[in-house]
């Protein structure tokens, strides 16, 4: 008798499992990454419940209310939101590389929302959920219930929104609208931090769970605290919405399946019209410093890159954003009471340079064996990285530093600044240059917008950022203590502690360049696996 065979949901499951599985082992230290990942979900998973059992159980009722409505509201957002805005949304299971298989969609759908449900990141958020259930189990057993609607209800609602964006947007120019507009939206949230949270106390609170109680996961929340309360009836009317909303969601992402798995997008612009001169040139006639050497084409192609990938460009926004956003969030923040040495904030950009060097290979993908097989020209392409990065980030530290002075009136401080932060730079990628050899990273190759790499990828890459920022912190405090100077002693001193310090930057690039260099020559192999196990092999 032959054995029965699997559901699809139950295969979907165990072929996220497997991917999470075989993407550890192919990559370099992919199995640490991935244990560390778990542990770190479980560990904070299991604080996070303790916190929430404690305080959906506080003598207030402000704050059990809170914690529910706003807390309900809050996991509904992060689950839909933040794996698009960090471009880490899982593509181990993307329907668009189910298309050939002969799937029906109500089977898919629910194997696709199950998979969802696997990672460090779903463990995380569910057991920060589990201590919510156990907080509030002793009061009223409905919390059981309305947990399992709200993980259903923010599931299908995640699944709808991704599945309709990765179909919506698959042009070039509208992903590169996402990178722009998507960072922009968020970072205006950073508006709250200037807001004085000193104020809200228990009218505040409930007016806002008052508000968010009309959201369906605030609903949800509230029903909980009701039902705790003994109102059940008006407990199980704030249930309906979301009963309601919940077949329409899935509706809706059955549609969109629908289209995603019958509809063919190349992801093209639409044709321009040629260049009456012929085929662009190689180099940025604009930008005479690059040179017609095997460096400077490097640097043209990852400028070229900058302006046709999205990849890319989240890279460059980022640095952009946070660059500029640190400077003006300090000045706003002293109410306009800046000193002179403030225009010292402009060199911000080039600390946060690593954001967009600390995997210098990733995006290159089967591509890197044509720089491995053209010889050793890892120094040159190296270089012409590095130069491409400082094209970015230098305008951004001069456009910051003109307008830190133009407001505080510190001018005498700005060719400081400006030296400063070449020096900052330099150390930032000696030790991105190190990492990218020793520890590059596979990105995704796919037109979905909020293309990741999967569970773990995340982790790995935060873990491998966070490395590099603690040794350039290291490596960049003499250029800390000559800004310490130079606001002490005066703009002199400070052109003559910026002209060392950026000797001293140039010199650690110099040596991690070196570094970098002596060790990709003798692991090419392992950077061409490490970057596309695929095609490696």
């Amino acid at each position: 008798m032959s054995r029965a065979q699997p559901g699809v949901p139950r295969l979907l499951v165990r072929l996220k499992v497997r991917l999470l599985r075989n993407r550890a082992r192919a990559q370099r230290y992919g199995t640490v990454f991935l244990v560390g990942s778990v542990v770190a979900a479980l560990v904070f998973g299991l604080y996070g419940a303790v916190a929430v059992a404690t305080l959906v159980t506080a003598d207030d009722a402000f704050v059990g209310r809170g914690t529910l409505g706003i807390g309900a509201t809050l996991f509904t957002l992060a689950w839909t939101e933040l794996p698009l805005i960090t471009f880490g949304a899982d593509e181990s299971l993307d329907p668009a590389r189910l298309t050939l298989l002969p799937l029906h969609r109500d089977p898919l759908m629910r194997g696709l929302l199950l998979a969802s449900l696997v990672g460090p990141a779903p463990a995380f958020a569910l057991l920060v959920l589990l201590g919510a259930v156990i907080g509030f189990a002793g009061t009223s057993l409905a919390v059981v219930p309305v947990v399992v609607l709200l993980v259903l209800f923010t599931v299908a609602l995640a699944r709808t929104v991704s599945t309709l964006l990765a179909a919506t947007l698959a042009s070039r120019k509208a992903r590169d609208a996402v990178v722009i507009i998507l960072p922009l939206f968020f970072l205006s949230l950073q508006a709250l931090r200037f807001v004085n949270l000193t104020f809200l106390g228990e009218e505040e609170v409930n007016r806002i769970s008052d508000v968010l109680a009309w959201l369906p996961p605030g609903m949800l929340g509230q029903a909980v605290y009701d039902a705790g309360g003994g109102d059940h009836v008006q407990a199980l009317l704030r249930l309906l919405p979301a009963m309601a909303l919940l077949p329409a969601l899935v509706w809706v992402w059955g549609k969109a399946l629908d289209r995603t798995l019958t509809t063919v997008s190349t992801g093209e612009t639409s044709s321009r019209r040629r260049r009456p001169g012929g085929d662009l040139p190689l180099l940025f006639p604009r930008l005479g410093f690059i040179r017609p050497t095997p460096w400077g084409a490097v640097a043209a192609r990852e400028l070229r890159y900058v302006l046709r990938e999205p990849r890319h460009k989240v890279n460059l926004v980022n640095t952009i954003l946070l660059g500029a956003g640190l400077p003006l969030f300090f000045a706003i923040r002293s109410g306009g009471d800046l000193s002179d040495s403030s225009v010292l904030l402009a060199t911000v950009a080039g600390y946060l340079a690593i954001l967009s060097a600390n995997n210098q290979f990733g995006l290159d993908g089967g591509a890197l064996w044509l720089d491995i097989v053209a010889g050793d020209t890892i120094r040159s392409v190296l270089i012409g990285k590095n130069l491409a990065v400082l094209v970015q980030v230098l305008p951004t530290i001069t456009v910051v530093g003109v307008v830190m002075a133009a407001i505080t009136g510190g001018w005498a401080f700005l060719p400081g600044a400006l030296v400063l932060g070449v020096a900052a730079l330099g150390s930032g990628l000696a030790t991105a240059d190190v990492i990218s050899i020793r520890f590059p990273l596979p990105v995704a190759d796919t037109r979905n917008p909020f293309g990741g790499a999967g569970g773990g990828q995340g982790c790995a890459t935060g873990l491998i950022l966070l490395v590099c920022t603690l040794v350039q912190a290291i490596l960049v405090i003499p250029v800390g203590i000559a800004a310490i100077v130079g606001i002490v002693a005066g703009p002199a001193w400070l052109v003559l502690a910026a002209v060392a310090s950026a000797a001293y930057g140039v010199g650690l690039w110099f040596l991690g360049l070196r570094l970098a260099a002596a060790h990709a020559r003798s692991h090419e192999p392992e950077r061409l696996r490490a970057v596309d196990p695929a095609r490696s092999s």
